[in-house]
């Protein structure tokens, strides 16, 4: 069975007590992980009518009810209990999954489909090493992992109202064709004949389903004009910067991380695809490209100049078809 690299962050948080939430999409494993992991916890589904009603009418009382440490599945479908656990913790330790974003305020860690250090069985770079090494190559090859699309059947509908499937399923193709640009909402709207107000809903619809990543401006301005829109991108989409991010953020989220992800382009279209910040150490651009040339590799010297920093990184396709980062030092191609 495959390994994935949450289960240890997951043990720690457990260990810490209460209660722990694994989002993430469906099929992305957070059910397996939990009973592999936890085999002797009793397994309860709010997707059972018979289950969301008695936690609707008393939460407290279902929960007194269990009697032994539980795996809740399906937490998104009861706001009545993230309301209560928010006020009043349970008595047994729960572990809790939800293929939707939630406002609980327990301790909540992301599962995703496999990165492709996890189908390879390999350990993922760290964001921390970005620019300091070239890694290795994989270890063996990739494990299969069924990809099952049904949020527009399962998730959607419950979190707007889509009077015309054609319609949203052509917004999203028209938005993920956008994936890896600036997200220009107005635009996206005409183009796909929906209103801004729609196109705003749709879009927000697809980030609680954890299919879209927006990536914001980095703050770092140097004096000059910066675009401030969000950068969109699908974390299942195959273009290359796209992919490139999403298995960075993943990688991420897999060890317990919450990665401070932006990009950086001003108004004369200097643009550095990736910054990674964070309050420990100095931002790192990362230039994204599967076949980098020497300008691509000066753009990201150029930002270490402004930024007066020594690290930064291309990722790259290589001839085997393995994503790898490279580190160009100061005065070096």
């Amino acid at each position: 069975m495959l390994y994935r690299a949450l289960t240890l962050p997951f043990h720690r948080a457990v260990q810490a007590g209460g209660s722990v939430v694994v989002e993430g999409p469906r099929a992305s494993g957070k059910t397996t992980l939990l009973l592999r992991e936890f085999p002797g916890h009793l397994y309860l589904t709010l997707s059972d009518a018979k289950d969301r009603n008695a936690v609707r009418l008393d939460p407290a009382g279902f929960l007194a009810r269990l009697r032994r440490p539980a795996i809740i599945d399906d937490l998104h479908r009861s706001p009545e209990l993230q309301a209560h656990l928010a006020s009043q913790p349970s008595p047994w330790p729960l572990l809790l999954a939800s293929s939707r974003r939630t406002s609980t305020t327990l301790p909540t860690l992301e599962l995703h489909p496999p990165t492709l250090a996890e189908r390879q069985r390999r350990a993922p770079l760290s964001l921390a090493m970005l620019g300091q090494f070239v890694p290795v190559a994989a270890s063996g090859p990739e494990a299969p992992w069924p990809h099952q699309n049904t949020y527009l059947d399962r998730d959607i509908p419950a979190l707007i109202h889509v009077h015309d499937s054609d319609r949203f399923e052509g917004f999203v193709a028209a938005a993920r064709a956008r994936s890896g640009m600036p997200l220009d909402q107005q635009a996206l709207a005409r183009e796909t004949g929906v209103s801004h107000r729609t196109a705003v809903r749709w879009l927000a619809a697809l980030d609680a389903c954890f299919l879209t990543l927006r990536l914001p401006p980095s703050d770092f301005d140097f004096g000059r004009r910066l675009l401030r829109a969000p950068k969109l991108h699908f974390l299942d989409c195959g273009e290359f910067e796209s992919a490139v991010v999403s298995e960075l953020y993943r990688n991420a989220l897999h060890a317990g991380e919450r990665p401070d992800l932006r990009y950086w382009r001003d108004s004369n279209g200097f643009t550095v695809p990736l910054v990674v910040q964070s309050e420990l150490a100095p931002p790192v651009p990362v230039g994204i490209a599967a076949q980098p040339t020497p300008a691509d590799a000066e753009r990201v010297r150029r930002w270490m100049d402004l930024a007066c920093v020594s690290q930064g990184a291309i990722i790259a396709e290589s001839s085997r078809g393995h994503r790898r980062p490279l580190w160009y030092p100061r005065g070096v191609l």
